[in-house]
């Protein structure tokens, strides 16, 4: 992808990418909760979907790094049940209004072509990673996006005057995760690579913070509806907020990549 130099006033690192918000920021745990955002997860992925990760991704004005093109799927592509929809989707919350400048750029339809070399695709473009059949995904701020996590999509450097700061998350069918071993990327030079098997046992642990998640954003929208987990129990169950931080301490380990 394009780089491009940076003022002199340009500060020497900058935010990007900030990992594991549930258990910081409560705001992003109770949207994660939106019980019409739940139900379209319900819609694509069935009742017993599994959550992802989430996280920000932060494009300052000026100095917002470029993300090449990828596709987020990294384990099913040759599995003989391969389809569409096998590495599931992600929510993208604006907190600002995205421009060309500042935005995702996504190639509709590309979800359903399997796994793509990214590489030839652009050397027939003339070695340009401006491709001709991608778009931006123009929001408004609070505007909720999805995406097939198997769309090639990327974004260019923010050279714009425009910040941009998005809340991601996901979610998975649970036939997609349920016994697939998978490397489980590292996010600093100090962690080591592992891998990682997703059993029932770890499946029903992930799925546990969706519980959380729903009983937060009740305590906080006492007079909305909130969404119902199929398998949880008739009585709703409660977690304070000591509760809550405790278990959430750690729970991005639990984070679980396909």
């Amino acid at each position: 992808m394009e780089e491009y130099e940076t003022g002199t006033d340009s500060p020497e690192k900058a935010i990007f990418l900030i990992l594991g918000l549930f258990g910081e920021m409560s705001s992003t745990l109770r949207l994660s909760a939106h019980p019409s955002l739940l139900r379209v997860a319900e819609s694509i992925n069935g009742s017993d979907f599994v959550p992802y990760n989430d996280s920000i991704f932060l494009k300052e004005p000026g100095i917002g790094a470029a993300v090449a093109w990828h596709q987020d799927g990294t384990t099913h592509w040759d599995d003989p049940m391969w389809d569409p929809g096998i590495h599931g989707f992600n929510f993208m919350a604006q907190l600002f209004r995205t421009t060309p400048g500042n935005g995702l750029w996504v190639v509709p339809g590309s979800h359903q072509k399997g796994h793509i070399d990214i590489r030839s695709v652009v050397a027939a473009n003339g070695d340009s990673t401006r491709l001709p059949d991608a778009v931006p995904m123009l929001c408004e701020a609070g505007d909720v996006a999805i995406c097939n996590r198997q769309c090639l999509h990327a974004s260019f450097a923010n050279t714009s005057p425009d910040r941009r700061a998005t809340f991601v998350w996901g979610f998975f069918r649970r036939n997609s995760v349920l016994d697939v071993e998978a490397d489980i990327p590292t996010t600093s030079d100090e962690q080591a690579a592992n891998r990682r098997s997703y059993t029932a046992e770890s499946i029903a642990a992930r799925r546990r913070f969706v519980e959380i998640a729903i009983d937060a954003r009740r305590q906080h929208r006492p007079d909305e509806v909130p969404y119902r987990v199929a398998e949880a129990p008739e009585h709703e169950q409660r977690w304070s907020a000591e509760e809550r931080a405790e278990e959430l301490r750690d729970y991005a380990r639990g984070t679980i990549f396909i």
